[in-house]
Formats: C-alpha cells, sequence, structure tokens
C-alpha cells in the first residue's frame, strides 16, 4: 500500500500554539521551510527551476504548532530535506547553498525570538525524527565569493528558453552556466569539444565549490603541462602575497573576518 509522503515541522515550547503567534511569522516559517528545500534541490540538480519544487502545507495541527508539508517531488525533496536536517544534528552547515542558508537563518531566528524548538520530522509509511533546531543553534554567515575565472571541460549540452550550457570540467563537475543567446549559439558549435570557458563564477566560501558560472566567452582548450601553468599563475600573483607568514590566518580572516579583540 502506497503511503502519502510528508515533511514534518513541530514547533515547541511556551506560548507555541495557533492563536498565540502572527499569521505572518507563521507564513515566514512555511516559506523558509519551502525555499531551504528547494534551494538543496536546484543545487543538486540544476536543471529543475526553484519555482518547480513545491513544498505545500498540508495541514497546521491543533497543541504545539505542528505543519505537515506534502512536497510535489519527493523522491527529491525527501533526500534534500535529510541533507538540511544532517548539517542541523552535525552543526556542518558548509555543505548547503547559500540560499538554505539564508532561509535557515529566518528560521532560526524565529526560535530565538520565541524561545521555541523546531523539530523536524518525515513520514514515509513511519514516522522519522531527523533534528531539532534550538534557540542555541549557531548558524555561520556563509558568504559567496565571486570573480572573473576560467574552467575548462567539455560542453555537453545547450539550449533553453533562457539559454544554459551543461558543461563537464575537468574533474568531472557538472555546472549549468547562464550565458547570452550569442554566446549559447557559439556554444553549439562546440558541443562534446574541450574549451575554455570564461566568465563570472560565485564559490561557496566554506567549500569553495562553484554555485553559478555566466558564461561570457568560449575559447578553445590549451593543454599544458604543470609546471607551465604553475610558472603562468606565479607570473600573475607576481610578489602580491610575498608579505603573508600565516597563510591559514589570512584565508580563515578572508572568510569569517577579523577575530575579535
Amino acid at each position: 500500500m502506497a503511503h502519502d509522503v510528508t515533511v514534518k515541522i513541530l514547533l515547541t515550547g511556551e506560548g507555541m500554539s495557533p492563536g498565540q503567534i502572527r499569521s505572518r511569522e507563521i507564513a515566514e516559517v512555511i516559506e523558509s521551510v519551502e525555499d531551504m528545500i528547494a534551494s538543496v534541490v536546484v543545487r543538486d540538480h540544476p536543471a529543475l527551476k526553484k519555482d518547480t519544487i513545491v513544498i505545500g502545507l498540508k495541514s497546521i495541527r491543533p497543541g504545539s504548532i505542528g505543519l505537515e508539508f506534502a512536497p510535489n517531488l519527493a523522491e527529491l525533496t525527501l533526500p534534500a530535506t535529510r541533507r538540511i536536517t544532517r548539517s542541523i544534528a552535525e552543526s556542518d552547515f558548509g555543505v548547503l547553498p547559500s540560499g538554505a542558508i539564508s532561509s535557515l537563518k529566518k528560521l532560526s531566528a524565529f526560535t530565538r525570538r520565541h524561545q521555541c524548538n523546531a523539530e523536524f520530522f518525515t513520514q514515509n509509511g513511519r514516522l522519522e525524527a531527523l533534528a531539532v533546531l534550538t534557540p542555541n543553534t549557531q548558524i555561520p554567515d556563509i558568504y559567496s565569493l565571486s570573480g572573473e575565472t576560467n574552467i575548462y571541460g567539455e560542453i555537453t549540452r545547450v539550449g533553453g528558453a533562457e539559454p544554459k550550457i551543461q558543461f563537464k570540467t575537468l574533474d568531472g563537475q557538472i555546472i549549468y552556466c547562464s550565458t547570452s543567446k550569442t554566446i549559447a549559439k557559439k556554444a553549439g558549435t562546440k558541443l562534446y569539444t574541450k574549451v575554455q570557458l570564461h566568465g563570472l563564477a560565485e564559490w561557496n566560501s566554506e567549500t569553495f565549490e562553484i554555485e553559478t558560472f555566466h558564461v561570457a566567452d568560449i575559447s578553445d582548450y590549451e593543454k599544458t603541462s604543470p609546471p607551465a601553468a604553475f610558472e603562468e599563475l606565479a607570473n600573475l600573483i607576481g610578489d602580491s602575497f610575498d608579505q603573508i607568514k600565516d597563510v591559514n590566518r589570512f584565508v580563515s580572516e578572508i572568510r569569517y573576518g577579523l577575530p575579535e579583540a
């Protein structure tokens, strides 16, 4: 017998009951839950658009505030939910995309404001407890790093109403890149060809994985030896980093800011 697949959030604590919390705040919680799950799904399946992911509210249960959601793509949204809740349980948020972090911080702000817990469950035949977000949960600010760069690999698909390039990097990562129609036409002539894409990238500051890439130009791929590549890199950098004595501290300050005195 088939079971309805649901995601459940139980808000527990003093004052957590329907009629005690403003509807606007409950709406923000509902929006945050849908957005953070959709952000992970789209990051893992870039061919999908965010507005195709529906984490629809199924019911609000009495007692404590229990929100029950019925996802439209359970085979994608349940793994995304488990990834988010594992991050909460393990306090390891670097694996989440920035969109999910932003929504999770809104939910965390609600728990702090009302001194309540947000308990996460899934139900697929049986109820499974996943994680608890408490007022003491610390979610760090994770900033996207952006800048111009080149990536190398093979164009495997081009198209779409909004031009997209599916690109397989030399290390096997699949990246869905935005671009202009002019560049998309150029990419179409280089299908299954190793090329260099030049454009603007955004990286996750925790994992340093590329989250978005906009292609500005395409050129032929020119293979070079590692010594030659490092020599070219050294020439580009020059003596910019010669004064840095503690590399780990330098990188940490870029990512998290200067430590408090």
